[in-house]
């Protein structure tokens, strides 16, 4: 008889990290890339975005079985970092952790380590940025899908589900677009890799358009499953390597009442 399979979901949000590798200010300095990322402006508008939108996704969560685990640098200003912990006692399970600067995949690693359950037998590793929302079934679907990858492609695998149709929310000085995207190559937004809690690898080993060219990898481009935002301090590029889908007002709502905990006017009300 096949040993019992137990996953634990772990959503990891890196949190104006200072890290060695991944940003786009990365060809500057440690120092240059922390006075960037601490700047006081640019933390209220990261707190603005993290308060107004991803937080509120993931209390929404249909599934509020998993953990939400956010990682910052071990020098975060202190009166910031203690709004974020004050944020995160709103969820079921968040929780910060304090790194020193080290690769991406090293801090992550290390997060989704501190807080795995013993009990589990994998962990699913999921990516979401601190400016963008996950729909509310996005937990509860991945919690139903893993099951079948593990039929698939076996236990001892590591394999990615990735969620390709969603929202963008493009930002701009006078105004916002709210409109429908279809992306061609995997979206990192809500993207998760179910593993072996031993295995090596993890959401954050590759970069997520390159996950389908090493791992098994399940892709839903049919149902709505995030919003995406796109304003200045995005780090990269902010276009949708897919199809746009300009929906009208009314199918906004529908679509927003369905799937998210938000309402039209209050998203492009929203301001970079």
């Amino acid at each position: 008889m096949p040993a019992p399979v137990s996953e634990h979901i772990i959503v990891v949000i890196r949190f104006s990290y200072v890290a060695r590798s991944g940003f786009r200010v990365n060809k500057l300095s440690e120092r240059e890339v922390r006075a960037q990322l601490y700047a006081d402006q640019r933390l209220a508008r990261r707190f603005a975005m993290f308060e107004a939108l991803t937080l509120p996704s993931l209390r929404a969560q249909t599934d509020q079985d998993f953990t939400t685990v956010v990682v910052i640098g071990d020098d975060f200003p202190a009166g910031w970092r203690a709004r974020l912990e004050s944020l995160l006692h709103k969820l079921g399970d968040g929780r910060v952790v304090a790194l020193p600067p080290q690769g991406n995949y090293g801090a992550t690693k290390a997060a989704l380590t501190s807080c795995l359950h013993d009990r589990a037998t994998h962990v699913v590793s999921m990516r979401l940025d601190d400016d963008d929302a996950l729909g509310r079934n996005c937990i509860a679907e991945t919690r139903r899908i893993v099951p079948l990858l593990h039929q698939i492609s076996g236990p001892g695998n590591p394999a990615v589900i990735a969620f390709n149709k969603g929202l963008f929310l493009e930002m701009g000085p006078e105004r916002n677009q709210l409109y429908g995207v279809v992306e061609k190559l995997p979206l990192g937004i809500g993207m998760s890799m179910v593993a072996p809690r031993d295995a090596r690898p993890t959401i954050f080993s590759l970069d997520h358009r390159q996950v389908h060219t090493r791992f098994n990898c399940y892709t839903d481009g049919v149902n709505t499953r995030f919003i995406r935002t796109v304003h200045r301090d995005n780090d990269s590029a902010g276009f949708a390597s897919g199809r746009r889908i300009d929906f009208s007002d009314a199918e906004l709502d529908k679509i927003l009442t369905k799937s998210f905990p938000f309402a039209r006017p209050e998203l492009l009300a929203l301001r970079p």
